[in-house]
């Protein structure tokens, strides 16, 4: 596998960063489906770039990784996080089954349906796994290039547009998000374990808590819905908590995680 050049990591990063905050400036869309598979551009174009830098050996070897052991192993760190939180929150009353709008269209048929959204998603955690592979085999600093070029390519979604305007609840959660994705990158091998650990993650955060984020709704829910208010109703001193606890529970679960020593060429 060619190591990436530095030159070449810099032109990732600021051009497809580029390219996908002008997409969110103009309110143009950034994901896109085909048949029923979701992906978000630019994770897409470095997929393309992948193919024309080291053909098709990096996805190739990333499938060769696949271990059942490994895949139903990520269920117990999966379930950790909203059990902590749920459970917590019980305790103290601050918690209980809400009625939201979409209970059964959105709510229930996610949970039947989650197969099939993580078939929808695989090919683009494939990508994803296979660029960040390399980009930790091309530098010595193996979890911060990796955390930089995630943080830049979904920089344009912490910003409201036309005003530059942030939550910062919500870039705490993806700081922590993109971080526990880094170090996984570096500590586990398997592409099947990365996606359906992160896929499983973030699908159950959203179901759970629910979002307005129109991007994560339709890449990892239903493509029709904008806005989902979960599954429970949370006391509001609690509420602007939840994403951020639930994803530094995530963070530290990942780091107890055994690293492997041999990695995929």
């Amino acid at each position: 596998m060619k190591k990436i050049p530095v030159s070449i990591y810099l032109l990732m990063l600021f051009i497809l960063t580029g390219l996908n905050f002008v997409l969110r400036y103009f309110n143009l869309p950034n994901y896109f489906f085909v048949i029923g598979f979701r992906f978000y551009g630019i994770i897409f174009l470095t997929g393309v770039f992948l193919l024309f830098f080291n053909g098709v050996e990096p996805l190739k070897n990333s499938l060769l990784s696949f271990s059942f052991q490994k895949f139903f192993r990520m269920f117990l760190f999966i379930l950790l996080p909203p059990v902590i939180i749920i459970g917590g929150l019980f305790l103290q009353n601050k918690i209980e089954l809400g009625d939201p709008d979409y209970f059964y269209e959105l709510g229930l048929s996610s949970i039947v349906d989650f197969p099939i959204y993580f078939i929808w998603n695989f090919p683009q955690f494939l990508i994803l796994f296979s660029l960040l592979h390399t980009v930790e085999s091309s530098f010595r600093l193996k979890i911060l290039p990796n955390f930089l070029l995630l943080f830049f390519f979904f920089a344009p979604e912490f910003l409201s547009f036309p005003k530059i305007t942030f939550n910062i609840f919500s870039i705490i959660s993806y700081v922590l998000l993109l971080l526990t994705i880094a170090l996984f990158i570096y500590k586990k091998n398997n592409v099947f374990t990365f996606s359906f650990y992160f896929f499983s993650t973030v699908w159950m955060a959203l179901l759970l808590f629910g979002s307005k984020s129109e991007t994560l709704l339709q890449l990892f829910l239903a493509k029709t819905y904008t806005g989902w208010d979960g599954f429970f109703d949370i006391n509001k001193k609690f509420v602007t908590f939840i994403l951020p606890v639930y994803f530094l529970l995530s963070f530290l679960t990942v780091i107890f995680l055994k690293r492997e020593s041999q990695k995929i060429n």
